[in-house]
């Protein structure tokens, strides 16, 4: 059995940079042994696998990195959803879909200028606890690098669908020589039960740099994620970090990676926060994989 599957540059106008996922458009008849198979042989952080859809949602999605599922992502759902538009799956005025993945029925809209913006699910804050100093430990930094003046004082967890460690840092200097140490921090993770450490700086203008790691995920360093700068911004907007109830910023990743991502986010209140994240993509690679 043969497959078409293409790779994706998401959160990127431009191919070679952002975030690459893997996207399957037609996965029937897969297992999961065999999707796992797939996004090992791919070796990108995520590999996304279309289903048909049901009653109530356009399509099912389920997304795996090369050592597991994870419910969602969010630089995978972007890549799945510019492929199905470039291969003509739904009619071009179909602009708003649903798609239901193990993190639940999330909402798409695509937008004029080619843009695919998700709605990700309802904002979530853990109580479970975090210890600086263990923090410290697996991030090589000291106490004086973890937190923003009058903003975010220490880290907090905090999920849109994938539970993350938000570690706010002083400056952007502090954000770009960060060099964790791996295997503490896949155990620090798993001990948690989290995806990883999304770690985030503001510059003098407040525009957010970030950078991500999810080594319990197979995923050292990611150069986009959409969870979590999902999960970043319903934190702020509950801090009060808003103006007149609406919070969007565009989020750089991926910069020292040599690979910039910009993920549009944008949070808003009505009976809940709604957290929406987004931004373009290019496909790179189109082909058909073998599937044993």
């Amino acid at each position: 059995m043969k497959k078409k599957i293409y790779q994706v540059d998401a959160f990127t106008s431009e191919p070679y940079a952002g975030n690459p996922a893997g996207v399957v458009p037609d996965a029937s008849g897969l297992s999961d042994e065999q999707m796992l198979r797939i996004a090992r042989e791919m070796k990108l952080s995520e590999t996304a696998f279309v289903f048909p859809g049901g009653e109530d949602f356009d399509v099912e999605v389920r997304f795996f990195t090369p050592t597991e599922e994870v419910d969602l992502c969010g630089h995978a759902t972007i890549a799945t959803f510019s492929v199905l538009r470039a291969v003509g799956r739904f009619p071009q005025e179909k602009t708003d879909l649903v798609q239901k993945t193990k993190a639940g029925k999330l909402a798409i809209k695509y937008l004029d200028e080619g843009a695919v913006v998700m709605r990700q699910a309802d904002p979530v804050t853990s109580d479970k606890a975090l210890s600086i100093e263990r923090i410290c430990e697996v991030m090589n930094i000291g106490p004086s690098e973890i937190g923003i003046q009058s903003i975010m004082e220490k880290p907090e967890i905090w999920s849109t669908g994938l539970e993350d460690i938000l570690l706010p840092m002083p400056s952007i200097e502090a954000l770009k020589n960060l060099s964790p140490n791996m295997e503490k921090l896949s155990t620090y993770s798993k001990e948690l039960d989290v995806i990883g450490l999304h770690a985030f700086a503001m510059d003098e203008n407040q525009n957010i740099w970030c950078r991500n790691f999810a080594p319990a995920c197979g995923i050292p360093e990611e150069s986009a994620t959409g969870t979590s700068n999902g999960a970043l911004g319903a934190c702020l907007y509950t801090k009060g970090f808003h103006k007149e109830g609406i919070l969007a910023f565009e989020s750089h990743q991926g910069d020292w990676m040599d690979s910039p991502s910009r993920i549009q986010v944008e949070i808003s209140k009505n009976d809940n926060i709604e957290v929406w994240v987004g931004g373009k993509a290019a496909i790179v690679l189109e082909g058909e994989i073998v599937v044993k």
